[in-house]
C-alpha cells in the first residue's frame, strides 16, 4: 500500500497526450485563501488518463481541514468525487503501480525519498510535542456499525458515541499519538468530535 504524503510529492504528473501537471491548488472551505499541494497530505495518481486525488488539506491561516477527492482530465478540468475521501484515498493507495509512476521525473537518486523526509519530519515533530498524552477513557463507548474499511484486521467504525457524544473517525495512527480532544481506539484509530 503507498503511504499518504504531501500532495506536492508526487508532482509533476504527466498525461499519455504530453499534457502535465505541475501543481494543483484549491480554496480554503473557511477563509478562501488559496492553498497549495504542499498543505495537503494523502495521495495522488496517475490512472489511465487521469489524475485521482483523495488529500485531507489544511490551512495553515484558520486552522479549518477539509478533504479533497477529485479526478483531472487530460484537458486539465477538473471533476469532484462523491465517494468519502478516506475510502477514494485507500482505493487509489491500494491500487498497483503504473510503470511511470515507479520513477518520477522528480525523484534524482541523490536526494532522500518523500517517505525517508516525511518520517524525519515526524520524528522531529513527535520529540517536539514530548510524551504521548493518554485518551481519555470513556464509561460508555458505542461503536457504529457501519464501517469504512479495515486496518490490521480490524473494522473501522464510522463513528463512536463516547459518554453520549459522538466522534467522526479522523485518521489511522499506528504510533498511538493523539491531540487534545481526541479519542484513540484499538491502539491506532482516532477519532474527533463531530
Amino acid at each position: 500500500m503507498q503511504p499518504n504524503r504531501r500532495l506536492s510529492d508526487f508532482l509533476p504528473l504527466k498525461f499519455a497526450n504530453g499534457q502535465e501537471i505541475k501543481q494543483f491548488s484549491k480554496p480554503c472551505v473557511a477563509c478562501g485563501k488559496m492553498l497549495h499541494a504542499k498543505h495537503m497530505h494523502g495521495v495522488a495518481r496517475l490512472i489511465e488518463n487521469h489524475i485521482a486525488i483523495a488529500a485531507k488539506a489544511h490551512c495553515e491561516s484558520c486552522g479549518a481541514d477539509f478533504s479533497v477527492a477529485c479526478v483531472i482530465n487530460s484537458d486539465k478540468q477538473v471533476k469532484r468525487v462523491v465517494l468519502p475521501r478516506i475510502l477514494f484515498n485507500l482505493y487509489l493507495r491500494n491500487l498497483p503501480l503504473q510503470n511511470q509512476e515507479t520513477a518520477p521525473s522528480a525523484y534524482v537518486r541523490e536526494q532522500p525519498l518523500p517517505e525517508e523526509l516525511d518520517a524525519r519530519e515526524d520524528a522531529a515533530e513527535y520529540r517536539r510535542a514530548g510524551p504521548v498524552k493518554p485518551s481519555f477513557q470513556p464509561r460508555d463507548i458505542v461503536r457504529a456499525e457501519e464501517s469504512l474499511g479495515r486496518f490490521q484486521e480490524k473494522p473501522i467504525p464510522a463513528w463512536l458515541i463516547l459518554d453520549g457524544a459522538r466522534f467522526e473517525f479522523d485518521r489511522i495512527a499506528p504510533d498511538a499519538r493523539t491531540k487534545d480532544g481526541e479519542y484513540l481506539l484499538d491502539g491506532c484509530l482516532i477519532y474527533r468530535p463531530a
